[in-house]
């Protein structure tokens, strides 16, 4: 291929990206303002959980709190709208830092492992067999836990 047909691809595959990171900004953005049901531009615990729970993701409300602690990005006590939406918009904000939030979510006694109990207890989306496999691929050591890294490791995987 000549240099300008891979100019011409590139061109079209950064298009393409900007496409989509448009649609997911949009996407954030209306998803913030459902989340927002009184309109103040924060999100509350309260709201933060119930659009959790409407997404069948069981917490405490001190899981949520240590969730806001990292989506709040100027650490003023809130999380806004320019706080998630730049926040996911930005390259830093990458699978890594996802994986450390839903890890933070996951790791219901904060002792820096998931079980397959919190894993079941965390989602509806998996069932034990699921739960299970996951397991069976991603714990190396072989302690019937999750560690961060193999967790963070089982998120930021390339899929082939």
């Amino acid at each position: 291929m000549s240099k300008g047909g891979h100019g011409a691809a590139a061109a079209s595959v950064l298009m393409l990206k900007k496409s989509e990171d448009k649609r997911q900004e949009s996407a954030l953005r209306e998803s913030f303002k459902r989340a927002d049901s009184n309109g103040d531009g924060i999100l509350s615990v309260e709201e933060y959980q119930k659009i959790l729970q409407e997404h069948n993701i069981s917490t405490t409300k001190q899981e949520i709190i240590n969730l806001k602690e990292t989506a709040d990005k100027n650490v003023d006590g809130y999380i806004t709208k320019s706080e998630i939406v730049v926040g996911q918009s930005k390259v830093g904000t990458s699978m890594e830092q996802k994986a450390e939030m839903a890890f933070k979510l996951m790791d219901r006694n904060n002792d820096g492992y998931i079980t397959k109990q919190e894993m079941l207890g965390t989602t509806k989306k998996l069932n034990e067999k699921q739960v299970s496999a996951v397991f069976a691929r991603n714990d190396k050591d072989g302690d019937g836990k999750l560690s961060k890294a193999e967790f963070k490791e089982m998120m930021c995987r390339v899929k082939k």
